[in-house]
């Protein structure tokens, strides 16, 4: 499978069931790091054949142009997922719009990949796809989050009360966004 584009360091995939195994190691080696941040999975989420339907459902939901679900591997060692950045919730029409999230490996967190992946993911969503504005939300406490967003252009917006049900408890989430027309570093 050919890389959709490519960075200084990074190559980024469209998620594909080829892609269900490396993954599974990603998320497997990532669920204590991710926990405070994100969704608690059931350990069934944790098998070979949950993370083949995700990504099926992710190259499905790609297909109908709908979501943008990148797996990034590094260029020296491409046996690995680094990082993801999903374009979630795309709407074409008048909006152009959509929510960007991601994830960066933690054995690699402060080394710029994050923002190297996001940076590349946003330039891809404004050039190639021609949206107009991108949305991330993000837990007030997940400082390393928004700074990414911060130095990557991305402007606050506003509160969005119980936001998402994470641990146990709605979470507020800080909403940021990015327009297209917008000088970006």
């Amino acid at each position: 499978m050919q890389p959709l584009f490519e960075t200084k360091r990074l190559r980024a995939y469209v998620s594909a069931v080829e892609f269900a195994k490396p993954l599974l190691a990603y998320e497997s080696r990532n669920r204590l790091a991710f926990k405070p941040y994100s969704v608690t999975h059931q350990s069934s989420y944790y098998t070979l054949a949950s993370l083949e339907d995700v990504c099926r459902r992710q190259a499905y939901l790609y297909e109908q142009r709908r979501m943008l679900p990148l797996l990034f591997f590094s260029k020296r060692d491409e046996k690995h997922v680094v990082g993801t950045v999903y374009l979630n919730h795309i709407v074409w029409g008048v909006s152009l719009s959509a929510k960007i999230g991601y994830s960066i490996d933690h054995d690699l967190w402060r080394q710029g990949y994050g923002a190297e992946a996001v940076a590349s993911a946003v330039s891809y969503a404004f050039d190639a796809l021609k949206l107009h504005r991108l949305e991330a939300n993000i837990m007030g406490a997940n400082e390393a989050s928004r700074a990414l967003v911060t130095k990557l252009g991305f402007s606050p917006e506003g509160v969005c009360r119980g936001y998402l049900f994470l641990n146990g408890r709605w979470e507020d989430h800080l909403r940021y966004t990015l327009l297209s027309d917008k000088a970006r570093p």
